[in-house]
């Protein structure tokens, strides 16, 4: 079973700026995508990063999945799970510099990696 990094986001709206957003962390063009899951997906040349508006996910090992509206996955193509690691991490700390959502960055659903939120107004 193929092991993925997910980037779970709150608030999902408005959902251009959060597309535009996506795109700019993850330097790739957010295409719209005609999937039952995925909404809008980047290809990187190596890995995959995929934009769900909502998702199914409640809470599983002490992460509140359900709080967030809308998830990230990075899928790297050779399962090369250190440079997709390093690869979500990197759109996770351009999303976190925005300072306008709340994060989670999850292995696998089921190790918290690192979590973020906006500076208090």
């Amino acid at each position: 079973m193929s092991e993925y990094h997910y980037i779970f986001i709150r608030p999902g709206f408005p959902r251009d700026r959060l597309i535009r957003d996506a795109a700019a962390a993850c330097g790739a063009e957010m295409r719209p995508v005609d999937s039952e899951f995925v909404d809008y997906a980047a290809n990187l040349g190596y890995a995959a990063v995929e934009l769900e508006f909502t998702h199914e996910y409640e809470e599983d090992h002490g992460m509140s999945f359900e709080r967030y509206d809308s998830l990230l996955t990075v899928r790297d193509f050779d399962s090369n799970l250190e440079r997709q690691e390093a690869t979500a991490r990197r759109i996770f700390d351009n999303l976190a510099a925005l300072d306008r959502y709340e994060l989670l960055l999850v292995r696998d659903l089921q190790e918290l990696l690192a979590s973020s939120g906006p500076s208090p107004q």
